[in-house]
């Protein structure tokens, strides 16, 4: 779902990846199975509680890459995953996913997905357990988390079949979560496929943020009100001088108060690369949990010409 930040080579490496798994599954049809998936690939899965670290202490001390224990302070294990505050870890030397049981229901599919990238990923086994600086580089981290995300878009949208599927309907949230159903994905993950992959050669930009006017619903853990910026590769070469805040300040302009389902449909402008002024259609639904905006590029609006 998410590929900036990506290198060309290794997102067409991770393509050609999931490619030939979903060909050893026979091409399926959605909802991707993502117990066929585990099983195609030889992974178990199991749960872990922070509060009861039983699970995570065992894995610790069972955990060897090349034959040499990783750590000798199983306790080490449970500090990280509590500090990091991680959904979520694949262990390689039993082949095993594990998600924090405390994550709502909802989330398992994207978080599962995710690690499943991580394991079929050949060049990520290498960061997982390392430390030195090159491994521990935030960038770094950043951009092992974005091809995971990446495999996990691929695989649970089945690659091209979605953007396809997509393209035969308008761009509305009644046929996003249409969708959403039939790829049996949740409406964020969908919403965010939908406003990069749908349509890359149209201008259209996509948020996750906080309702203007109720900060609880949405409000990262950070205390921020803007959580995503999602853009088309069309958006990003036309309008590249457009930050989060100027299309957060339309969201502000144009949201009413409602807390739940449509809570506004307008038309807005924003400058493009060139400085004109252009039209959008911009929609926006609350899921209770944030609000999912997008913009669709309309036109270039004329200028205004006085004449005396």
């Amino acid at each position: 779902m998410i590929n900036e930040g990506i290198g060309e080579y290794e997102a067409d490496d991770i393509r050609k990846i999931v490619t030939r798994i979903l060909q050893d599954l026979g091409n399926p049809e959605p909802p991707l199975s993502l117990a066929h998936v585990r099983a195609l690939l030889d992974l178990n899965i199991g749960y872990y509680s922070t509060a009861n670290t039983t699970l995570l202490q065992d894995v610790a001390a069972r955990m060897k890459v090349a034959g040499k224990q990783v750590l000798q302070r199983p306790m080490l294990l449970v500090e990280a995953v509590t500090k990091a505050k991680l959904s979520a870890l694949w262990v390689p030397d039993t082949k095993r996913i594990l998600i924090d049981e405390a994550v709502p229901k909802p989330k398992h599919r994207w978080i599962e997905g995710h690690e499943v990238g991580h394991s079929v990923i050949p060049w990520h086994r290498e960061f997982l357990f390392g430390d030195n600086e090159y491994t521990l580089d935030p960038v770094c981290h950043a951009i092992v988390e974005a091809e995971a995300n990446y495999t996990a878009s691929q695989l649970l949208f089945l690659q091209q079949r979605f953007s396809q599927e997509a393209r035969d309907g308008s761009l509305e949230f009644k046929a996003i979560n249409a969708i959403s159903k039939r790829f049996g994905n949740t409406l964020t993950t969908t919403f965010w496929r939908m406003v990069e992959d749908r349509d890359p050669d149209s201008p259209v930009f996509g948020m996750v943020t906080a309702h203007p006017h109720y900060p609880e619903i949405g409000t990262g853990e950070d205390g921020k009100s803007i959580r995503y910026f999602i853009r088309s590769r069309a958006f990003r070469e036309r309008f590249g001088g457009v930050v989060p805040e100027a299309a957060y300040a339309l969201i502000q302009r144009n949201a009413t108060r409602r807390k739940r389902g449509p809570v506004f449909d307008a038309t807005d402008v924003l400058p493009n690369s060139n400085g004109e002024q252009c039209e959008f259609r911009l929609e926006s639904f609350c899921n209770t949990h944030a609000l999912l905006t997008f913009g669709v590029f309309v036109r270039i609006k004329p200028s205004m010409v006085i004449q005396f």
